[in-house]
């Protein structure tokens, strides 16, 4: 009985660094999910709805940290991020939201500690873009 306790510990923590990792990665995979049920509601296949979804998720990600590359403007470059990090800070409240709701009652804690999260998730989201992409990491 003991290992069972041990084994869901395990699984529990490992998803939820799944649900977190997944949430650094919001964009793309909102990209992807949304252009594959787009396919399925008008009618194609469900091997080429996922097909098309994962393709498009894979070019959003990789169009972002190609332009990140490209573009030297500081700016330009923080727009990039802000563009992949909110949604990221979205998702992150989000799921912590959920996952902390199951522990706490609604009220102030459970909002403060959503907030902390989500901007913890977004600002994760935009270094993992942001440093992934440094030209001296190319080489």
């Amino acid at each position: 009985m003991t290992i069972f306790l041990v084994f869901g510990l395990f699984a529990g923590l490992y998803m939820l660094w799944l649900l977190f990792s997944l949430a650094t990665y919001a964009l793309p995979v909102g990209a992807g999910v949304a252009l594959a049920l787009s396919l399925r509601g008008h009618d194609y296949g469900y091997a080429t709805a996922i097909l098309c979804g994962f393709v498009a998720g894979t070019t959003v990600l990789a169009l972002g940290r190609l332009l990140l590359v490209l573009v030297h403007s500081p700016l330009v470059r923080l727009a990039l991020v802000l563009i992949y990090a909110v949604p990221a800070g979205i998702a992150g409240f989000h799921a912590v939201r959920g996952v902390m709701g199951l522990a706490l009652d609604p009220g102030a804690m459970l909002s403060v500690l959503s907030w902390i999260g989500g901007v913890t998730i977004a600002i994760v989201a935009g270094k993992r873009l942001a440093d992934t992409t440094t030209p001296g990491s190319m080489a």
